[in-house]
């Protein structure tokens, strides 16, 4: 058994490559899909309390506040029997936008 973990920033393209795995068939019980933010979770950008403790002239929307975004943060995991069924799985979810958890692991998106 060969496990493939992918990374994804955006949680629609998590589920899209789901379900193009399960379309192309593979096992409802050999693919997960985890989400690990939540509103303490690694941001990008100072969404939560900006550059400034008070308001001013200086502290605006878009210097402070401005495109916040957390990376990496849906993970989908596949179960495969062999490697060429493990190297299908990682083509599929590339095609989403995945990235490899593990840079120097074999199948790299």
């Amino acid at each position: 058994m060969t496990e493939i973990v992918r990374l994804f920033d955006q949680y629609d393209h998590a589920q899209r490559a789901r379900d193009a795995l399960l379309a192309e068939g593979f096992p409802a019980d050999g693919v997960s899909m985890s989400i690990a933010n939540d509103e303490a979770g690694p941001m990008e950008g100072n969404f939560a309390v900006g550059n400034l403790p008070v308001e001013s002239e200086e502290h605006t929307y878009d210097r402070n506040y401005a495109k916040p975004t957390m990376p990496e943060q849906c993970m989908v995991t596949v179960q495969a029997p062999d490697e060429q069924v493990a190297a299908r799985a990682a083509t599929i979810m590339a095609r989403f936008g995945a990235r490899d958890a593990d840079p120097a692991a074999r199948y790299l998106s």
